[in-house]
């Protein structure tokens, strides 16, 4: 019984000792973290528009609005992104008549933008179901 005694009383200073050293380093956490906050202030990411220009998303919208009324691009998939410098489509349409009046479109709205046309060609697309 003796020897469980000193086992158990073993233990227990142990387990003391790392809770000891545990509560230390969390002491000196709170100091490197602070640190670290201060670094993350200083080291700050280049500045971004957290909102985009106003002008570029009605450009989008222009663009977007005649492209939908034209016979060519039905059940087409066409996303069109807008930046100073050019003006990006994507997505996919049913024919390259559709592509090409898409491109058609964007050039007579962009501007001095430059475009750039990323529409892939699918003859497979269909209208997706209660359209």
């Amino acid at each position: 019984m003796e020897r469980y005694a000193k086992l158990i009383f073993a233990v227990v200073i142990v387990t003391s000792f790392v809770l000891v050293l545990a509560a230390g380093r969390q002491a000196q956490n709170p100091q490197s973290q602070d640190q670290s906050q201060q670094r993350q202030q200083a080291e700050k990411p280049p500045h971004v528009d957290t909102e985009p220009a106003p002008a570029d998303r009605a450009l989008e919208h222009a663009i977007m609005n005649e492209f939908k009324q034209d016979p060519h691009s039905a059940y087409s998939h066409v996303r069109v992104h807008v930046t100073d410098t050019e003006v990006l489509l994507s997505g996919v349409v049913l024919s390259n008549a559709a592509k090409d009046q898409a491109a058609q479109i964007a050039t007579a709205h962009a501007g001095n933008r430059k475009v750039v046309n990323h529409i892939k060609v699918n003859p497979n697309i269909h209208p997706a179901p209660g359209m």
